[in-house]
């Protein structure tokens, strides 16, 4: 078995070389960040203090340029990302190294035509598959799984200086990181299968990713519009503003009266329709002569939406949807190997 095993790698060793350098890489960052920012020192009061200040140098200049330079250790590209699909090193590192081991286990076989030699040695083509995706599910299974605990800490001190809530992190740390490797790697076992051609099948894979990523940040938005949205904002007495709540994540606005009373966005420009205000051209989304009325009659705008907590809601449907689609990925290669005529 051992020796089949090293057969199978060493067929396979340049994809599965580049995963575990890519996410050995990945946990040494990850450690490496998490080691710097440790050395700082900087206290939770610190942090505390530099997020309830309107402009950070209130919480003292010793205070802010600790925050300051663990803003930068921490950066934009280990796990943080912008645009529609978040691009980061731990938001790509599942699905890369998931499609690179899954892809060229059948594939391969197909283009090089030895699929036939292959299958008529094994009694059985679920055993012969099985033995082909073991050593490699193991070997990038455990690199999936150390990048995915190095991101860990990473994570807590990401949430800690402010970037942003536990929420945004969904799959890109622990067991959910690894449950999106196993989707990936699903993935590119079936379309490998299908198709029997690596480079076309990776390429399909990364399309059916991305389109699962997308499909499932589209559900995000709608899950989180769907609940009854609340103030994340908290009143501070000492500037006398509202501050946001750290990791809330913000679905509409409304509107405080004089009095502390919230009105959502409709029921206050109906407010100012009926003082006479005009309505808004249709391309004003914030509905600018309504806004201009209610802040001259002390209204204060404020962000309406969701906790942490409650957008924290989302992460098993996260894990549910990759740990399904590796499953059925798994089935439809089970299926494609034992009907597939090899050329």
């Amino acid at each position: 078995m051992l020796a089949a095993a090293r057969v199978t790698l060493k067929l396979h060793r340049f994809e599965v070389g580049v995963a575990v350098v890519a996410a050995i890489a990945a946990a040494v960052l990850g450690l490496i960040i998490a080691v710097r920012i440790d050395a700082l020192g900087v206290s939770q009061d610190c942090l505390d203090r530099v997020r309830a200040s309107q402009d950070g140098f209130s919480a003292g200049e010793d205070c802010f340029s600790l925050v300051r330079a663990g803003s930068g250790i921490l950066g934009e590209s280990y796990l943080d990302g912008e645009g529609t699909v978040p691009l980061s090193i731990m938001g790509a590192l599942p699905f890369l190294l998931g499609l690179l081991g899954g892809v060229p286990i059948v594939a391969r076989e197909l283009e090089a035509r030895t699929a036939s030699t292959a299958w008529s040695l094994n009694g059985s083509r679920v055993r012969w598959l099985a033995r082909q995706v073991w050593p490699v599910g193991l070997v990038l299974g455990t690199a999936i799984v150390l990048a995915a605990l190095a991101a860990m800490p990473v994570a807590e001190d990401f949430v800690a200086w402010g970037h942003g809530g536990e929420s945004s992190l969904i799959g890109l740390h622990g067991p959910l990181a690894v449950v999106r490797a196993f989707g990936a790697f699903g993935i590119g076992l079936a379309v490998g299968a299908l198709l029997g051609r690596t480079l076309s099948a990776f390429l399909v894979g990364v399309a059916l990713t991305l389109a699962i990523t997308f499909a499932l940040g589209e559900g995000r938005a709608t899950w989180l519009g769907s609940m009854e949205p609340q103030p994340i904002v908290t009143y501070s007495a000492e500037t006398g503003e509202y501050n946001g709540i750290p990791g809330a994540v913000a679905t509409s606005w409304g509107w405080l009266t004089p009095e502390g009373v919230l009105l959502l966005k409709e029921d206050a420009r109906q407010l100012a329709t009926q003082a006479g205000v005009p309505p808004a051209d249709p391309d004003d989304v914030q509905d600018t002569p309504a806004a201009i009325w209610l802040q001259e009659h002390d209204y204060t705008e404020v962000s309406l939406g969701v906790t942490d907590e409650m957008a924290l809601g989302w992460a098993p449907f996260d894990g549910l949807t990759f740990g399904v689609v590796g499953m059925v990925g798994f089935a439809g290669t089970i299926m494609l190997v034992n009907r597939r005529r090899p050329a």
